[in-house]
C-alpha cells in the first residue's frame, strides 16, 4: 500500500470512527446495527481516489430528520391492519424504553406515531450526527488533502526521475 492510500484508509477510518462515536454520545443505539453498518469504501483510479461512507439508509432520516408531512401515519380508524411504522414503532418502546408487553408497547408506539405526526421525527429535531463529524474531522481532512497532494507529487517525481 502507497502513501496515498495509506493516507485515505486513515482518513476513512478516523471518519467512521467519529460517525460511530456521534452516535453513541447522541444515544442513538438500541440493537446497534446502524452503527455497526457504518463503514468506508475506497475506489482508486490512475487519476484520484474516492471515499464514501455507508450506513443503512434509516441513518440518514436520523441525521436529516423527517418532517410531519413524510410520517407514514394516521390515526387509527378502528377497522385495524398493520403498519411496519407502527411495528417499528413498538419494536423502538420494547428496546429502548423496556416495555416488555406487547399491548402496552403498540399503545406507546401510537403516541410516538401522533407527536411524530405533530412534530416530525426525530422529536427533538436532526440529528446531525454527518455534519458533526465532518465538523470535528475538518482539520484531519484538510491535512489529509495536503498530504495526499504532496505523495501524489513525490510519486509522480520518482516515476519521471526512475
Amino acid at each position: 500500500m502507497g502513501d496515498k492510500d495509506r493516507l485515505l484508509q486513515l482518513l476513512a477510518d478516523n471518519l467512521v470512527n467519529t460517525m460511530r462515536s456521534q452516535l453513541e454520545r447522541l444515544n442513538h443505539r438500541m440493537t446497534g446495527e446502524l452503527i455497526e453498518s457504518i463503514e468506508s469504501r475506497i475506489q482508486t483510479t490512475v487519476t484520484g481516489a474516492t471515499l464514501e461512507i455507508w450506513l443503512n439508509d434509516y441513518g440518514m432520516a436520523l441525521n436529516n430528520g423527517v418532517p410531519p408531512d413524510r410520517i407514514p401515519y394516521t390515526p387509527p380508524t378502528g377497522r385495524g391492519g398493520t403498519s411496519k411504522y407502527i411495528q417499528g414503532l413498538q419494536r423502538f418502546a420494547q428496546l429502548k424504553m423496556g416495555i416488555s408487553d406487547a399491548k402496552k408497547a403498540l399503545g406507546v408506539a401510537f403516541a410516538i406515531a401522533t407527536k411524530h405526526k405533530q412534530r416530525g421525527m426525530p422529536l427533538a429535531g436532526p440529528s446531525q450526527f454527518i455534519e458533526t463529524t465532518l465538523e470535528l474531522e475538518k482539520n484531519n481532512i484538510d491535512k489529509f488533502v495536503q498530504d495526499w497532494a504532496e505523495a501524489l507529487f513525490e510519486a509522480e517525481l520518482e516515476t519521471l526521475i526512475f
